[in-house]
């Protein structure tokens, strides 16, 4: 079955984010004039800042696996519904027509069409006008 990994990035600290950053907490500063030191005073530093986001970006990217791994846990459940034949086809022609990306929730939007009668395997244009 073809499958495209998910690529593992880690969280980028730049030079343009920490600008960023420091923009945003002046502005907050400057948005209250009169509360400026007590907001400046509340404001963390750049340094904890970047470090809650790449913390919160580890998180998240262990979140996107794990329900990437469930989807294509699902669709392989939903393919193996199918009599034996018709999962061949299936799985044929998934990995015959690349304009599916390797993906789990297309795989499981191509099992939604055949479903609704929306792809004919057989057809020379693959999909079904309505």
């Amino acid at each position: 079955m073809r499958f495209r990994r998910h690529q593992r990035s880690e969280f980028q600290e730049t030079s343009r984010k920490r600008a960023a950053l420091l923009r945003k907490q002046k502005r907050e500063r400057e948005a209250l004039p009169l509360f400026a030191d007590q907001i400046a005073a509340e404001q963390p530093s750049v340094e904890t800042v970047m470090g809650e986001r790449r913390e919160r970006w580890a998180s998240q990217e262990v979140k996107q696996r794990q329900s990437r791994a469930i989807k294509w846990r699902e669709g392989r459940a939903k393919l193996h519904q199918y009599p034996a034949a018709q999962r061949r086809r299936l799985l044929d022609f998934w990995n015959r027509h690349r304009w599916f990306p390797a993906d789990p929730v297309y795989l499981l939007e191509m099992l939604n069409m055949y479903d609704g009668g929306r792809l004919d395997l057989d057809a020379p244009g693959v999909l079904v006008e309505r």
